[in-house]
């Protein structure tokens, strides 16, 4: 992010007027070392635990064991492990330079040996972080380090920009043992553990103390966010040991190493002042910084200590309460990034999960060590906590848009908040808390889980123990998993049918929006019978990959349409979102809607080829464990050159079976079209094994998938046809975003099944049209066939007459501009609209416009403005509307006033002749669908 942008951020925020409290320390710590532990800990309760537990003294042992070989080594070499630093051990360098995001070399000369700064930004390498006994002592040499490849096992010398992170991941592996020494040093008060802690420590501060920050020679943006010893300041993962090896050592260092505490301080606040002055101040890196700067603080004295007035107060100050270029105070990143409304996180999904699981592990840090409740300054971070089950599919795996991945919804922020409640006394944070985390996991194993952990070392040692109130009943997941959401922030919206995981139905979409976006245009992911059956790709090997830059962050690897081949903009930080046309149900409405269609129209301008997009999605739910989804997508150039317009869709499974409306194969040829070589982006070459046939008849697509032990699954795709065009059968890489989440490994690493549809030309007056039914062996599709049907008047018009296997026929009216369209004797002046006639019941759907009717019943929005309502005829009247209506039906009454009862609301009709037939007509405010009646008043 450059300065400028910066600059307009935070005229921003000051022209909305945030105004935040500011939070409040003690201007006086007196509280003894170590207080990155709980401050209900002592040394002689955590004894009293390991005596009176077997539990607890099993886990103690176990950890201790892990170091106890190394003191016992240190006895006899006590420079075996610290000798297997990273180090400049023979140049003692303190300046470094990086081209770039890869080491160059390092200048000067130190009085002692320096920390060597790590190879390259990306962890990705071809070689492995050797074992401590295998690595070489002292070693610095020019011809790099010296280590084992991954495939050959072959050790081998390699230059330091191919080497990823070995060389911090290396020191931080050192002084993880150092810090578990000094542990067992505070517990027991062994001083062979301290001396092996305090030499390392010793060691690797004082080659902190002369280094200085990294210069990037290239004068790029690596220079705004290098840290000390790694390329971003959020992976200076080793303050971790630093800090809680100061603090565990405190006393001791301050009585065998005085006059060193001002190196060792000196370098904590060093790595404080970097991490403060480089970075991103308004995403997810804000968070990782502050929380390295959190623990340092917590470690030094008050401020009083220090001539230079930096100690731990000034730190907290700093991190909660100032704002500077690229760190912003928490409470100024916490209302620029997220919406205040809805208490969404402006990153993908993955993302925005851990920033608010992050924020509340930093109000416990806090909580734990000051006993300060600073979560009482955050109230959107308990917002953010409820909001988390709208990212859930029902079988509670999260969306995984952008650089997200799928997997459950971890727990931790709800216990945590509980944890919160119950030492301040919030009751009622308690009981909201604890019943979401009772709805989202089985109650019983929640509380043996809790119980299992209570005797480990680290949980006695943080007071990580939460109780949980049984006598709470769960939440209800409707209430929290509502039927719709939309989130404006990050361009996402859900839609959801059910909430059984093996028969509910939900389709996320997404535009490029925010943090850890990709290039996508209307992105979407399909669910159905348990699994993400049209899943997102994820983000590749890395970010610093080219299957992330070329594949996984580009519109071929979404299940959405490129335009001409040639569709590609910003990925990472995107600025380019959806509007939002019509969605039904209202977002987060929980009550009041017809349940059996949810509908959504997305307006996008595609910025590369200045093209325009519009997908048009509904569910459409046709019994308890049946139902389709409809996708129509249109797109076009505006300057009218439109080559093609391809539209991608993957599928999880190891069969992909194509075939004509009739079920007979289609003979699909080898082919080359979907290159790079023919103009289209890069992104096209990572396709394989690619056949296609040309034709203008709809088509079928099967795509099943097979587990080991389960029931087969199949996503039964239809597609319209349309001249000029041509259907691929292809392959494309992996979704990556499964990782270890829902299928197993085997079926996470295959490649997946493609369906490619280009339509040469314009796709607006020739969209695609598919409908896409999940089914099972045992709940087989129940779909009997699917035909189109036109209007004279709009060239953009879709109209499909859906027949069902259940007795159930659905026509389905979409067009882009309203107008009036009629089929038989049914009619929709609007642009979205779904006439079914099932059995004794007909159901009008008006998603969005001004009018539908069918047999003489109507529906006619009041008004200028399009609207929203839905009226069910037949066994009993329903109705619903979103803004007033006139309901006109038909008049089949004797004399007398014609009434329509909405509970004890009585409307008087009135009646006429329309067209030659008797009507009677109610003007109706708008309503929550219910139970409606229209008799003779009595």
């Amino acid at each position: 992010m450059n300065n400028l942008k910066i600059f307009f951020i935070c005229v921003n925020l000051f022209l909305i007027n945030i105004v935040n409290a500011q939070f409040d320390f003690p201007k006086e710590i007196t509280r003894t070392h170590p207080r990155l532990i709980s401050s209900k800990v002592t040394k002689s309760n955590i004894f009293q635990m390991i005596n009176a537990s077997d539990d607890v003294k099993l886990s103690y042992n176990a950890f201790k064991n892990k170091t106890s070989n190394y003191v016992k080594q240190f006895g006899t070499d006590a420079e075996w492990l610290s000798s297997r630093f990273q180090m400049y051990w023979k140049s003692h360098a303190t300046d470094v330079y990086v081209n770039g995001e890869f080491y160059s070399h390092a200048e000067g000369k130190a009085p002692v040996p320096t920390v060597r700064f790590t190879g390259q930004r990306d962890y990705v390498t071809d070689y492995k972080t050797p074992k401590l006994e295998d690595a070489i002592p002292y070693l610095e040499d020019k011809r790099g380090l010296y280590l084992q490849h991954k495939k050959t096992n072959k050790w081998e010398w390699v230059s330091p920009p191919k080497t990823g992170r070995v060389i911090e991941n290396t020191n931080e592996n050192i002084m993880r043992i150092a810090r578990d020494a000094a542990l067992v040093y505070f517990i027991e008060g062994d001083e062979d553990y301290a001396k092996l802690a305090t030499h390392l420590f010793d060691v690797y501060m004082h080659g902190l103390y002369y280094r200085k920050e990294p210069v990037d020679l290239k004068k790029g943006n690596v220079q705004n966010i290098i840290g000390l010893t790694s390329f971003q300041v959020i992976k200076e993962g080793i303050v971790d040991e630093l800090a809680e090896t100061f603090d565990f050592l405190y006393e001791y260092l301050h009585t065998n190493k005085k006059e060193q505490m001002h190196i060792y301080t000196a370098s904590l606040k060093k790595l404080a002042e970097i991490i403060i002055k480089n970075g991103v101040p308004d995403n997810n890196w804000n968070l990782h910084q502050a929380n390295y700067i959190i623990q340092i603080a917590l470690v030094l004295d008050n401020d009083k200590a220090y001539k230079d007035g930096k100690g731990c107060q000034y730190y907290l100050n700093r991190v909660f309460n100032e704002s500077e270029a690229r760190q912003w105070s928490v409470n100024d990143v916490l209302a620029y990034g997220y919406d205040q409304n809805n208490g969404i996180w402006n990153e993908s999904s993955s993302y925005a999960l851990s920033v608010a699981k992050g924020f509340i592990e930093l109000a416990m840090v806090i909580q734990g060590s000051l006993d300060v409740d600073v979560m009482q300054g955050m109230p959107i971070i308990p917002k953010a906590v409820t909001i988390m089950p709208q990212y859930l599919y029902p079988n509670k795996n999260i969306v995984a848009f952008g650089d997200s991945h799928y997997g459950p919804l971890e727990i931790e922020p709800f216990l945590d908040l509980v944890k919160n409640a119950q030492r301040f006394n919030k009751r009622q944070q308690e009981e909201k808390y604890t019943s979401l985390i009772y709805m989202l996991t089985n109650k019983d194993k929640i509380i043996k889980d809790i119980k299992g952990n209570e005797n480990t070392i680290m949980r006695l040692l943080y007071d990580d123990e939460v109780k949980l109130d049984t006598s709470i009943q769960p939440a209800n997941e409707a209430d929290y998993m509502t039927n719709t959401f939309y989130a404006p922030n990050i361009s996402w919206v859900a839609m959801r049918n059910g909430l059984d995981a093996k028969h509910g139905l939900m389709v996320s979409q997404v535009g490029s929006l925010g943090n850890h976006a990709h290039s996508n245009g209307i992105a979407m992911e399909l669910y159905g019978k348990g699994y993400v059956l049209g899943p997102e790709g994820g983000r590749g090997s890395s970010y610093f990959q080219p299957d992330y830059r070329k594949y996984y962050s580009q519109f071929p690897a979404h299940n959405t349409v490129s335009v001409n081949g040639k569709s590609e903009y910003n990925k990472m930080r995107s600025y380019y979102a959806f509007d939002v046309n019509a969605l039904y149900p209202a977002s987060e409405q929980k009550t009041g809607y017809y349940p059996n269609i949810n509908f959504s129209d997305l307006y996008f301008h595609e910025p590369s080829t200045n093209s325009d997009q519009n997908r048009t999605m509904s569910i459409v739910r046709t019994g308890e464990k049946s139902g389709y989804y409809i996708d129509i997508f249109r797109s076009k150039t505006r300057e009218i050159n439109d080559k093609y317009h391809d539209y991608f869709y993957h599928n999880l499974g190891q069969e992909f079976i194509l075939s004509d409306s009739e079920n007979k194969i289609l003979n699909v040829q080898p082919s080359a079209k979907l290159t790079s070589k023919l103009g289209n982006i890069e992104a096209y070459d990572y396709i394989t094994d690619e056949t296609s046939v040309k034709t203008d008849k709809d088509i079928k697509a099967t795509f099943n998938l097979s587990i080991e032990g389960k029931e087969s699954i199949s996503m039964n795709l239809w597609m319209n046809g349309n001249e000029n065009r041509e259907i691929f059968k292809v392959k494309s890489p992996r979704s990556e975003a499964l990782r270890d989440a829902m299928v197993p490994k085997k079926v996470a690493m295959a490649l997946q099944p493609t369906l490619v549809v280009r339509q040469k030309g314009e796709a607006w007056n020739n969209p695609f049209v598919a409908i896409y039914e999940p089914s099972t062996r045992s709940e087989p599709s129940t779909l009997k066939s699917i035909k189109t049907f036109n209007t004279d008047n709009n060239n953009s018009f879709v109209g499909l007459k859906i027949e069902s296997l259940l007795d159930r026929i659905d026509y389905v009216f979409s067009s882009d501009k309203s107008d009036s369209y009629n089929y038989e004797d049914m009619l929709l002046n609007g642009t979205f609209g779904i006439v079914t006639q099932e059995k004794r019941n007909t159901t009008l759907f008006l998603g969005k416009g001004k009018k539908i009717e069918k047999s003489g019943y109507t529906l006619e929005i009041l008004g200028k403005k399009s609207g929203t309502a839905i009226l069910v005829f037949g066994e009993q009247l329903q109705l619903s509307c979103n803004t007033s209506v006139l309901l006109t039906v038909p008049d089949n009454f004797k004399k007398g006033d014609v009434i329509l009862k909405i509970g004890f609301k009585e409307l008087k009709g009135s009646r006429k002749k329309v067209n030659g037939k008797f009507v009677v007509s109610f003007k109706v405010q708008p309503m929550d669908y219910r139970d409606i009646s229209i008799e003779l008043k009595k």
